[in-house]
Protein backbone atom coordinates (compact mmCIF):
# COMPACT_ATOMS: atom_id res chain seq x y z
CA UNK A 1 0.00 0.00 0.00
CA UNK A 2 1.38 3.34 -1.05
CA UNK A 3 0.29 6.42 1.00
CA UNK A 4 1.45 9.78 -0.20
CA UNK A 5 3.12 12.10 2.33
CA UNK A 6 0.60 14.88 1.53
CA UNK A 7 -2.25 12.58 2.57
CA UNK A 8 -0.60 11.87 5.93
CA UNK A 9 -0.04 15.60 6.52
CA UNK A 10 -3.71 16.34 5.77
CA UNK A 11 -4.83 13.77 8.33
CA UNK A 12 -2.54 15.29 10.95
CA UNK A 13 -3.84 18.83 10.36
CA UNK A 14 -7.48 17.74 10.58
CA UNK A 15 -6.85 15.89 13.82
CA UNK A 16 -4.99 18.82 15.39
CA UNK A 17 -7.80 21.41 15.03
CA UNK A 18 -10.30 19.41 17.05
CA UNK A 19 -10.44 20.48 20.74
CA UNK A 20 -9.09 17.91 23.17
CA UNK A 21 -11.98 18.00 25.68
CA UNK A 22 -14.53 20.72 24.97
CA UNK A 23 -16.93 21.01 22.07
CA UNK A 24 -19.57 23.63 21.35
CA UNK A 25 -22.81 22.65 23.03
CA UNK A 26 -26.08 23.11 21.20
CA UNK A 27 -24.81 20.86 18.44
CA UNK A 28 -24.82 17.10 18.19
CA UNK A 29 -25.49 15.21 21.38
CA UNK A 30 -24.94 18.08 23.85
CA UNK A 31 -28.03 20.32 23.99
CA UNK A 32 -28.26 23.79 25.51
CA UNK A 33 -30.55 23.57 28.55
CA UNK A 34 -32.60 26.36 30.11
CA UNK A 35 -34.06 26.49 33.60
CA UNK A 36 -35.76 29.34 35.45
CA UNK A 37 -36.90 30.13 38.96
CA UNK A 38 -40.10 32.07 39.52
CA UNK A 39 -40.17 35.75 40.42
CA UNK A 40 -42.38 35.63 43.54
CA UNK A 41 -43.59 39.01 44.72
CA UNK A 42 -45.50 37.84 47.77
CA UNK A 43 -48.43 39.90 49.12
CA UNK A 44 -49.16 43.22 47.46
CA UNK A 45 -50.66 45.98 49.61
CA UNK A 46 -52.27 48.77 47.54
CA UNK A 47 -51.85 51.23 50.42
CA UNK A 48 -48.08 50.68 50.70
CA UNK A 49 -46.11 53.70 49.45
CA UNK A 50 -43.27 51.50 48.17
CA UNK A 51 -43.10 49.35 45.06
CA UNK A 52 -42.96 45.59 45.61
CA UNK A 53 -39.78 43.96 44.26
CA UNK A 54 -38.54 40.40 43.79
CA UNK A 55 -36.04 38.49 41.70
CA UNK A 56 -35.60 35.14 40.00
CA UNK A 57 -32.96 33.46 37.87
CA UNK A 58 -32.52 32.00 34.41
CA UNK A 59 -29.74 29.45 33.97
CA UNK A 60 -28.37 28.53 30.55
CA UNK A 61 -26.05 25.54 30.46
CA UNK A 62 -24.60 22.76 28.38
CA UNK A 63 -26.24 19.40 28.96
CA UNK A 64 -22.87 17.72 29.56
CA UNK A 65 -21.39 20.64 31.50
CA UNK A 66 -17.93 20.29 29.98
CA UNK A 67 -18.57 21.85 26.61
CA UNK A 68 -18.32 25.46 25.48
CA UNK A 69 -21.46 27.61 25.47
CA UNK A 70 -22.29 29.27 22.14
CA UNK A 71 -23.07 32.99 21.80
CA UNK A 72 -26.77 33.48 22.55
CA UNK A 73 -29.58 35.94 23.28
CA UNK A 74 -32.21 35.47 26.01
CA UNK A 75 -35.65 36.96 25.39
CA UNK A 76 -38.67 37.11 27.70
CA UNK A 77 -42.23 37.08 26.35
CA UNK A 78 -44.93 39.66 27.08
CA UNK A 79 -46.89 37.22 29.21
CA UNK A 80 -50.65 36.73 29.39
CA UNK A 81 -51.34 40.48 29.64
CA UNK A 82 -50.21 40.93 26.03
CA UNK A 83 -47.77 43.82 26.40
CA UNK A 84 -44.48 45.05 27.80
CA UNK A 85 -45.43 48.58 28.88
CA UNK A 86 -46.41 47.33 31.43
CA UNK A 87 -46.78 43.58 31.73
CA UNK A 88 -49.87 42.49 33.65
CA UNK A 89 -50.47 39.68 36.11
CA UNK A 90 -54.08 38.54 35.94
CA UNK A 91 -56.69 37.42 38.42
CA UNK A 92 -59.73 36.74 36.25
CA UNK A 93 -60.37 40.00 34.40
CA UNK A 94 -58.43 42.07 36.97
CA UNK A 95 -54.85 43.05 36.09
CA UNK A 96 -51.92 44.11 38.26
CA UNK A 97 -49.17 46.04 36.42
CA UNK A 98 -45.57 44.92 36.84
CA UNK A 99 -42.44 44.45 34.82
CA UNK A 100 -39.22 42.44 34.56
CA UNK A 101 -35.85 44.15 34.25
CA UNK A 102 -32.24 43.38 33.43
CA UNK A 103 -30.75 45.23 36.44
CA UNK A 104 -31.75 46.14 40.00
CA UNK A 105 -32.05 49.78 38.85
CA UNK A 106 -35.36 48.76 37.16
CA UNK A 107 -34.60 50.96 34.16
CA UNK A 108 -34.38 48.51 31.23
CA UNK A 109 -37.30 46.18 30.53
CA UNK A 110 -36.25 42.65 29.63
CA UNK A 111 -38.22 41.52 26.60
CA UNK A 112 -37.62 40.52 23.00
CA UNK A 113 -35.94 43.66 21.68
CA UNK A 114 -39.20 45.30 20.56
CA UNK A 115 -41.35 48.02 22.16
CA UNK A 116 -38.44 49.56 24.07
CA UNK A 117 -37.24 46.27 25.57
CA UNK A 118 -33.92 44.50 25.26
CA UNK A 119 -32.71 40.91 25.12
CA UNK A 120 -29.84 39.77 27.32
CA UNK A 121 -26.85 38.88 25.13
CA UNK A 122 -24.05 36.51 26.02
CA UNK A 123 -20.78 36.24 24.14
CA UNK A 124 -19.22 32.92 25.03
CA UNK A 125 -15.50 33.31 24.61
CA UNK A 126 -14.33 29.91 25.85
CA UNK A 127 -16.98 29.71 28.58
CA UNK A 128 -17.62 26.24 30.01
CA UNK A 129 -20.66 25.02 31.91
CA UNK A 130 -23.42 27.48 32.67
CA UNK A 131 -24.40 31.14 32.95
CA UNK A 132 -26.93 32.52 35.44
CA UNK A 133 -28.93 35.67 34.74
CA UNK A 134 -30.90 37.47 37.46
CA UNK A 135 -34.39 38.69 36.55
CA UNK A 136 -35.49 41.73 38.58
CA UNK A 137 -39.24 42.24 39.03
CA UNK A 138 -41.14 45.30 40.23
CA UNK A 139 -44.82 45.98 40.96
CA UNK A 140 -45.47 49.74 41.16
CA UNK A 141 -47.21 51.08 44.28
CA UNK A 142 -50.69 52.58 44.32
CA UNK A 143 -52.63 50.04 42.25
CA UNK A 144 -56.06 49.41 43.73
CA UNK A 145 -57.12 46.02 42.40
CA UNK A 146 -59.42 43.24 43.55
CA UNK A 147 -58.10 40.96 46.29
CA UNK A 148 -56.83 37.60 45.07
CA UNK A 149 -53.94 35.70 43.56
CA UNK A 150 -52.41 37.33 40.50
CA UNK A 151 -50.07 35.46 38.15
CA UNK A 152 -48.45 35.57 34.77
CA UNK A 153 -46.60 33.07 32.58
CA UNK A 154 -43.43 34.22 30.83
CA UNK A 155 -41.73 32.20 28.10
CA UNK A 156 -37.92 32.28 28.03
CA UNK A 157 -36.48 32.00 24.51
CA UNK A 158 -32.78 31.34 23.95
CA UNK A 159 -31.49 31.96 20.43
CA UNK A 160 -28.02 30.77 19.44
Amino acid sequence: MNIRPTWIAALFICASVRPAHALLCGTGLDPVTVSASAVRFGNYLPTSPAALTASGTITISCGLGLDLLPDFAVALSQGVGGGYQPRRMLNGSSGLAYNLYTTPAYSTVWGDGLDGTIEQLFSAILHLGSVVFTVYGRVPAGQFVATGAYSDTITVTVTY
